[in-house]
């Protein structure tokens, strides 16, 4: 699978918290992405992503229940060039990059990342999945996070090869109610927003896939992710960086704590000086101010949140 030129997997696979979230699979000592993924058929199959040799493109390995057709294999390699966004075209960020001031204090970090192949963001197969995991992330710890993904994969995911489990559709986890949301995935709060988001994206309400298309103008985009039950201006801005779509910052308490520590502030800045930092960065602002509060994060092992 061909890659562009600089791509570090590690890096993309790193890039936020998603790796951590089932159904992912990371193993950074071998450099391998997996995960199973659910296809239009209706079948389950396990891909799995690794460097080709020589560190050249990318290896994709797939297994299922029965040999995947032609077409089956063409969809699942599809999938994972969206979950590492390796369509997305980021000459106008380094063109932006070049325009501005060195001495900006985000400028070194986001050209290492891209001298160094990262700049590009995880995403999940589908934008129902990122809308969902979404909606986990917010107002709670990262463990809190986790612990609810991996119910939610464990209780509605259809079964894959090798034990695991696929995401649950939009209609598999439409058929449950607020309850099952509430006392199962122990999803507090999020329990009526898990069940409106997926009953509006399987009935077709909600063309969430349709968000996708670059033709949409973001402020038409933004106004529907907002009329969707629980998104608030983070978690609008957050599902919009992962649509592709970076001029939102998605703050929250973690990143601007993240950012007075990083520019030697005593206090937390006002959302508005923080627009005021990245507003030079125009649409890209948002990966901007990303790539500086991660700067650090690939030289550590583990979780580095």
């Amino acid at each position: 699978m061909q890659v562009p030129v600089p791509f570090d997997l590690a890096r993309t696979v790193r890039s936020h918290g998603w790796y951590d979230l089932a159904p992912w699979r990371w193993d950074g000592d071998r450099l391998r992405v997996g995960r199973p993924l659910l296809l239009a058929s209706g079948r389950v199959v396990e891909a799995e992503a690794a460097p080709g040799p020589g560190g050249r493109g990318l290896v994709l390995r797939l297994a299922a229940e029965g040999r995947p057709g032609a077409a089956e294999a063409a969809e699942a390699r599809a999938l994972l060039r969206r979950c590492l966004s390796l369509d997305e075209d980021l000459e106008p960020l380094r063109r932006r990059l070049e325009a501005l001031d060195p001495g900006r204090p985000e400028v070194p970090a986001v050209r290492r990342a891209l001298v160094r192949g990262g700049g590009r963001l995880l995403r999940s197969p589908t934008v129902f999945e990122d809308a969902v995991k979404t909606l986990l992330t917010t107002n709670c710890s990262w463990a809190l996070t986790r612990a609810m993904a991996a119910r939610l994969v464990e209780a509605l995911g259809r079964p894959a090869p090798g034990g695991g489990r696929a995401f649950p559709a939009a209609a598999d986890m439409a058929r449950e109610g607020e309850r099952f949301y509430r006392e199962t995935i122990r999803a507090g709060y999020r329990a009526p927003f898990l069940a409106a988001l997926a009953r509006a994206a399987a009935s077709g309400e909600a063309d969430l896939e349709g968000w996708r298309d670059p033709a949409l103008p973001e402020p038409e985009l933004a106004r529907r992710i907002r009329a969707l039950p629980g998104f608030g201006p983070y978690a609008a801005e957050h599902l919009l960086r992962l649509l592709g779509r970076h001029a939102g910052l998605a703050l929250d308490a973690w990143n601007r704590s993240a950012l007075a520590r990083l520019r030697g502030r005593r206090r937390l800045p006002t959302d508005r000086a923080l627009r005021r930092w990245y507003a030079p960065w125009g649409e890209w602002a948002g990966l901007a101010m990303w790539l500086e509060v991660t700067d650090g994060w690939h030289d550590a092992p583990g979780r580095p949140w």
